[in-house]
């Protein structure tokens, strides 16, 4: 009687709608932030005074704390109900948002980050499974197409709000959005959403588990992080290498003997999970080089502003939600390999080709490949995510949801680990070739002089940026020493003097466009080396994809785990 009375109070159409409304919002606003401080790395940078390796743990720590507690915190909420884990998940992050949004320090910026993606891990895996108990049956791959569709615009969409908010407001507003969305989110949660638990879950929380995974997937992300700051070699990257493997194989141990294991390697069974899985775990890598790999070449390379490079990336944004809406509508009929191969297929060929990018690339080309990656993003997310769980019992849809999620967000979290931290050693090799280039021309002037060349090659070995800056001081020096020389020189031979200092400046002139066009090329040959180590990263997701679903139209089996 009680069951029929609670019912009734949440199965009026337009309180499922406002209950579906607040899953959405919830779901947009954590995914969304996996990707919306990518655009202000160079505000934060700036802000703080510190080196990229340090600014993109604000990214990686959210990705990496939010893709570790996934699957725990989606069997809590199988366990002691969704409703209750995913309103509080809520009012936790809308509070580190708000201390986010007021650090004072950069360290204190990547502790709030970590805890707000902790947080967030207790949002998104319960959203689905508490979404299809909400609407009928037959709708259900309606739902998984819709969950993948705001999944892939969220993360597309992140750059773009996040150019347009810092540029008006400052870069802090990122985080300080979050909160009225948060308290409408929470409102409306607390109204119109019932409690859902998988009544078979155990009580029992798999800690040994959890414990081993997360210092598994942290030391491998740490070690990507800092290998361009200690060498792949040096000893702390090793020792990191092999505390990742031990605890990884002791946490499979773990996860074999547990009676109720916080992943079910079981699961791994299900081939259509297992294949859905890698293909969402590479796509949360490819994801990088189509928003964060492109917000530095934006702002840094092209010197776009925040809001200018955002604008440009949201071509990627709106892309995504065009081939979402189609992928989500025919691929629960037609199956999802068609759609997530010609989008891996896509990822992989975009990203390849922003290797082609440099200072002088029309702006409608970049457009154009960002729609390209935006396109494909949709064609993959809803279809990979809806095949991952078609074979599944409902019952355990919520630790499903909880561990493809997690692919995806460790996949972003490893590939800005590791490909920032290859863009970093790349810009730093290709620097120093750059300067041997540049320092090989002075040397080879005929007509500068000894001292001016001197003046040229010490700040070519020096830290400092080559700007147009650079050249003015040289010049400045020649007419200093241009206007000793006349003054300690008859007039007849001023003439002559002048003469000779004009050569002078117009050489250190033309040797300073050599130099800049060397430091230009240089600085796009790294990017253009780490486009392409990510181009042979999605590669893989082409092939994992063509076994990531069954045949729709015929009968297939379904697995009670």
């Amino acid at each position: 009687m009680h069951q029929t009375k609670l019912q009734e109070k949440y199965d009026t159409a337009p309180k499922r709608k406002l209950a579906l409304v607040s899953l959405l919002l919830a779901s947009f606003m954590a995914l969304m932030d996996t990707t919306i401080v990518n655009i202000v790395i160079p505000d934060i940078l700036k802000y703080f005074s510190v080196d990229l390796s340090k600014v993109s743990w604000v990214t990686t720590g959210y990705n990496l704390a939010f893709g570790i507690l996934l699957i725990s915190a989606s069997k809590l909420a199988d366990q002691f109900g969704r409703k209750k884990v995913f309103i509080g998940g809520l009012i936790a992050f809308t509070l580190t948002s708000l201390l986010c949004g007021i650090s004072t320090s950069i360290q204190a910026l990547i502790v709030f980050r970590i805890l707000q993606g902790l947080t967030a891990s207790f949002i998104v895996p319960v959203t689905m499974p508490i979404a299809i108990d909400i609407v009928d049956k037959n709708k259900k791959g309606l739902i998984i197409g819709i969950w993948g569709a705001v999944s892939g615009f969220a993360a597309a969409l992140g750059p773009v709000l996040g150019g347009i908010l810092s540029e008006k407001f400052g870069w802090q507003s990122i985080f300080f959005v979050n909160i009225p969305i948060g308290i409408i989110t929470l409102a409306l949660a607390t109204f119109y959403l019932r409690e859902t638990y998988d009544h078979n879950a155990s009580k029992k929380i798999d800690y040994l588990g959890s414990i081993t995974l997360t210092i598994s997937l942290f030391c491998l992300t740490f070690s990507f992080a800092k290998a361009s700051e200690l060498g792949w070699s040096s000893q702390p990257i090793i020792l990191l290498f092999i505390i990742f493997l031990a605890t990884f194989l002791l946490f499979l141990f773990i996860e074999k003997k547990a009676a109720e294991p916080i992943f079910p390697l079981i699961f791994l069974k299900v081939r259509t999970f297992t294949f859905s899985s890698l293909t969402l775990f590479i796509l949360g890598v490819s994801l990088t080089s189509g928003t964060l790999l492109i917000t530095i070449f934006l702002t840094n390379v092209m010197n776009f502003s925040s809001m200018k490079s955002g604008l440009i990336i949201s071509s990627l944004a709106f892309s995504s939600m065009f081939t979402s809406i189609i992928s989500g509508k025919f691929s629960d009929k037609l199956g999802g390999v068609k759609f997530s191969f010609l989008g891996m297929l896509g990822m992989c060929i975009s990203t390849f080709l922003y290797a082609t990018l440099n200072q002088d690339s029309s702006l409608y080309y970049i457009i154009l490949l960002l729609c390209l990656t935006g396109l494909s993003l949709g064609m993959v997310i809803g279809p990979a995510m809806g095949s991952s769980i078609r074979q599944i019992s409902e019952n355990k849809v919520g630790i499903a949801s909880g561990t493809i999620n997690m692919m995806r967000a460790v996949g972003q979290a490893l590939g800005i680990a590791l490909l920032t931290t290859v863009l970093t050693m790349n810009i730093s090799n290709y620097i120093s070739i750059a300067k041997n280039e540049s320092i090989e021309i002075v040397n080879n002037s005929k007509i500068l002089k000894t001292e001016v060349k001197s003046e040229i090659v010490s700040n070519l070995k020096s830290d400092a940026k080559i700007t147009p800056s650079s050249n003015s001081i040289i010049t400045d020096k020649i007419k200093v020493a241009e206007t000793k020389a006349l003054q300690n020189s008859p007039e007849i031979y001023h003439a002559e003097i002048k003469k000779q200092f004009k050569q002078q400046e117009q050489e250190s002139l033309k040797i300073f466009k050599e130099v800049s066009k060397s430091f230009s090329s240089n600085i796009d040959k790294a990017f253009s080396d780490t486009f392409i180590l990510a181009g042979i990263l999605s590669f893989f997701g082409i092939i994992t994809s063509l076994f990531s679903d069954v045949n729709p139209k015929r009968k297939y089996k379904i697995y009670n785990l």
